[in-house]
């Protein structure tokens, strides 16, 4: 998976049940300040990510969380050992 893809990812779960559009969303779009995500959001988002993907995620918290972007590498990265 590339990154690009798992960002279009993430963005839709991201959206889902936030009043956001999906186009609205970058990787530069950081989760905590423009989002406002707090340690549930994070552990919902990394079950739907789980849910969408079968890709399990090691993040031990809401500050692992920076941008989009950087979890989408995680995403990436995750998705390619796995195939590997």
């Amino acid at each position: 998976m590339t990154e690009e893809k798992a960002v279009e990812i993430l963005s839709s779960l991201i959206c889902r049940g936030r009043p956001i559009s999906p186009d609205s969303i970058s990787p530069d779009t950081n989760l905590v300040d423009d989002l406002g995500f707090d340690s549930l959001d994070a552990a919902e988002l990394l079950a739907a990510v789980h849910k969408e993907t079968g890709q399990q995620l090691n993040v031990s918290s809401v500050k692992d969380f920076h941008t989009v972007g950087s979890l989408a590498k995680k995403l990436s990265d995750s998705v390619a050992g796995g195939q590997k």
